[in-house]
């Protein structure tokens, strides 16, 4: 069976955030999460094709199945348009997975591919009061004097519900997770995983709750990102905006989000990233 590797938030090789696309049939669970950990890279996904332009999509991590994620839902839509479409220049894709459908456009360019998908509209989960904040600054090293003033954390989901916590700017690079049960307290007020965001450079980090791997790029944070942005009225809607991540890890990446509004509510949450072929391989067994 063929998998393709390829760089997603970038259309330099060897950047962004690294992915592998698995095309085929009868996937067993146990079998997608053992490849995935053999593979090392951050997510893996399989597709199994329903019709032309529809696919199953199963995304896994090094620890388990995920309902939904960005970075591979970008990634695998642009293999898609390598293998099925590539004498067009543009096609949609229909990606079903355990929490939504997603429709993802892509572009063929000269040496990579563009892919926007659409996240539907935000779930506002939960404000989280002063006590609680508190709890997550010092779980992450932080204090009162990091948070950027006047913002709340707020717990959004477009698919997977991330807390976000506004940073000043100084303090992006204090942030490490000190706690072994930040999945706990996350679980608490309704979040997977947190997401930290400098609000004056629109620079973000986050990582897995126990904090041994920082994530590269992450798609399925960059919609509840813009949610909050937008909600908060730190960017307007219905124009682009780029947020940026990775920078720490020397692999930088680029997210653009658009938030689109009707009769001044928050209507869809387009992301959209580069996509970089790196090589194909054959699994033998």
């Amino acid at each position: 069976m063929k998998y393709y590797h390829v760089d997603v938030f970038s259309r330099k090789p060897y950047s962004g955030n690294g992915l592998t696309v698995f095309v085929g049939d009868n996937f067993e669970k146990s079998y997608m999460q053992t490849v995935t950990q053999e593979m090392r890279q951050f997510e893996s996904i399989f597709l199994t094709q329903i019709n032309s332009n529809t696919f199953r999509a199963y995304i896994f991590t090094m620890e388990e199945e995920l309902d939904f994620a960005g970075h591979p839902i970008i990634g695998a839509a642009a293999i898609l348009h390598e293998i099925y479409s590539n004498e067009m220049q543009e096609n949609t894709w229909n990606l079903e997975m355990n929490a939504k459908n997603v429709i993802v456009k892509t572009k063929k360019e000269n040496d990579y591919y563009s892919a926007q998908m659409n996240q539907g509209r935000p779930e506002f989960l939960n404000t989280l009061h002063q006590e609680q904040e508190l709890l997550f600054l010092r779980a992450l090293n932080l204090s009162v004097e990091d948070k950027f003033e006047g913002l709340p954390f707020q717990v959004i989901t477009t698919g997977l519900p991330y807390l976000i916590l506004p940073l000043k700017a100084e303090s992006l690079s204090k942030v490490k997770v000190l706690t072994g049960d930040l999945e706990r307290k996350l679980e608490e007020v309704g979040a997977k995983f947190f997401f930290v965001l400098d609000i004056q450079n629109l620079t973000g980090r986050t990582w897995d709750n126990l904090g041994l791997v920082e994530d590269i790029a992450t798609g399925s944070s960059a919609g509840p990102v813009g949610a909050y942005l937008v909600k908060n009225k730190i960017v307007p809607p219905d124009q682009e905006f780029v947020l940026k991540q990775g920078a720490y890890l020397g692999r930088p990446s680029e997210i653009k989000v658009i938030v689109t509004s009707k009769n001044r509510e928050i209507d869809n949450i387009f992301v959209e990233g580069d996509v970089c072929q790196i090589a194909i391989g054959d699994l033998l067994r």
